[in-house]
């Protein structure tokens, strides 16, 4: 009898061990992942500027240039005024298309040409004081974040 106990005992505390194990690497994933991911699995390289001019209202239109490197879904672009790590705000981007292209915000893998969008920054600060980063979804676990410019 006291032989089951302690085998229950040692059973006990080998499946505490293995769930507390478990949960430490699912933490640990989900803690490292997206930065991991974000490092060394971009969704898409640096973008170009291929044209940048002021408009009327001060702001700045560009057209552009990237590569798609990975299959993930578009979410959304953030564009910032100021410098990383310091201080930063976020500002507006405007994704206007050609007239006549009614296709999905979302691109296949391979050499894009993108525009005209409106930032809503002076053309010196697009160009010296401005960072953008992409988000895509590519798995269910996170989303994930490019730095996209500069």
């Amino acid at each position: 009898m006291g032989n089951r106990i302690s085998h229950a005992i040692v059973v006990g505390v080998k499946m505490l061990c293995a769930v507390v194990a478990f949960f430490a690497m699912v933490f640990t994933v989900y803690a490292v992942g997206p930065a991991m991911e974000t490092r060394f699995f971009p969704v898409v390289g640096k973008l170009d500027i291929l044209t940048i001019e002021p408009t009327a209202d001060g702001q700045t239109q560009i057209r552009a240039a990237f590569r798609k490197i990975r299959d993930c879904e578009y979410v959304g672009i953030a564009w910032f005024s100021g410098d990383r790590p310091g201080d930063f705000d976020r500002v507006s981007v405007q994704l206007m298309r050609e007239p006549n292209d009614t296709s999905s915000p979302n691109r296949p893998v391979g050499y894009q040409r993108a525009g005209p969008w409106i930032i809503g920054l002076p053309v010196s600060e697009v160009r010296n004081r401005s960072f953008a980063q992409l988000t895509h979804r590519c798995h269910p676990f996170w989303t994930t974040t490019t730095d996209f410019y500069p």
